[in-house]
């Protein structure tokens, strides 16, 4: 999950890397001051999106000015405080702290337990705050893990079905964001089903060197796919797939504002994830922070 949700630069115009910028911005600032400095950490890219399409699909205007960096004398340009944007620090706090959970501690070598103890204990602030804030989302990402506990213990080898906790998930989230209108609405629910099935198909293909080791389950080991590269190509068909269905879905959303620039995440950013679009020139080297 970590930052597939941005948008593929070589394609984006000037204008449109600015607003991505202030919305970046924006996000951080409002993680910063509401949620303290280590929240920013973890920041995976996905809540701009977010942030993005909850402004853009309302068709709420924001405001760009110039704010000072918090801990820092430095002024910058950034979008101010929106609905879109509070949101998306909700979500990337609830994110960040559900991904310390994805493995128990007796899976993990030393450093890397004491490193998640670290974070959890200076996260758990943050993470307890957006709770109260929002305890809805919280409800999903509960809903979430114990789906996929039942996947895990069933040993189950559909991929569809063990990908459907976590496209549950970020559908029930992508819904949040349209407006009251019904066809919208579903709209943006099947957007955010085939993004989560997107989400975990990857992340399971780049684990299964390390679940192998550990015998830890992982759908493709179910199904006898224990070379790391003959999964990654197998999650890269199906993502593509997936993939597809998303533009068809996102073809029948009235995006009000920022359009071009959540085509270009939509669409290109989201198909660079899954497999890069001009590989002669990778790896691509990325201005965005």
């Amino acid at each position: 999950m970590d930052g597939r949700m941005r948008p593929y630069l070589p394609e984006l115009t000037i204008r449109d890397y600015n607003i991505y910028q202030w919305y970046l911005r924006g996000v951080q600032y409002q993680l910063n001051t509401t949620y303290g400095l280590y929240s920013c950490s973890l920041l995976q890219h996905n809540g701009v999106l977010f942030a993005l399409l909850s402004d853009s699909l309302a068709g709420r205007e924001a405001t760009c000015k110039k704010v000072r960096l918090p801990w820092t004398l430095c002024w910058r340009p950034m979008m101010c405080q929106t609905q879109g944007i509070r949101l998306a620090a909700q979500v990337e706090v609830l994110l960040g702290w559900h991904k310390l959970q994805d493995r128990r501690s007796d899976e993990l070598p030393f450093k890397q337990r004491v490193k998640r103890t670290i974070d959890r204990i200076l996260l758990r602030r943050a993470y307890e705050k957006a709770v109260r804030e929002n305890p809805a989302l919280e409800r999903l990402f509960e809903q979430e893990q114990e789906q996929a506990i039942v996947q895990m213990n069933l040993n189950a080898k559909n991929y569809t079905e063990v990908a459907e906790p976590m496209s549950n998930i970020y559908g029930a989230l992508y819904s949040t964001l349209a407006t009251d209108e019904n066809s919208q609405r579903k709209s943006m629910r099947y957007i955010g089903s085939c993004i989560g099935r997107v989400f975990y198909l990857l992340d399971k293909a780049g684990r299964v060197a390390d679940d192998k080791r550990a015998e830890r389950y992982n759908v493709y080991l179910v199904n006898g796919v224990e070379d790391p590269g003959a999964a990654l190509e197998n999650a890269r068909r199906q993502s593509l797939a997936a993939a597809n269905d998303l533009v068809r879905a996102y073809g029948m959303l009235d995006v009000k504002l920022n359009k071009s620039l959540i085509d270009n995440i939509m669409i290109l950013g989201l198909r660079h994830a899954v497999e890069p679009l001009d590989p002669e020139n990778q790896p691509v080297r990325w201005e965005l922070p």
